[in-house]
């Protein structure tokens, strides 16, 4: 699913991807998902490490 932000260094555009883990009898791990929200361009990831270089 995609994902456009409008911010101070412009738009950023992500895809967002979700992983369940476990099974229907596992109890445990039945409700464990994760969800990551990855670059959709090179534009994005290089604004994004320009802001990770401003916080370090």
């Amino acid at each position: 699913m995609p994902l456009r932000l409008r911010t101070s260094l412009g738009e950023l555009s992500f895809l967002s991807t979700t992983m369940v883990f476990g099974t229907p009898v596992d109890v445990t791990l039945a409700e464990l998902a994760i969800e990551t929200f990855l670059p959709a361009d090179a534009e994005t990831a290089a604004k994004l490490r320009q802001l990770g270089a401003m916080q370090a």
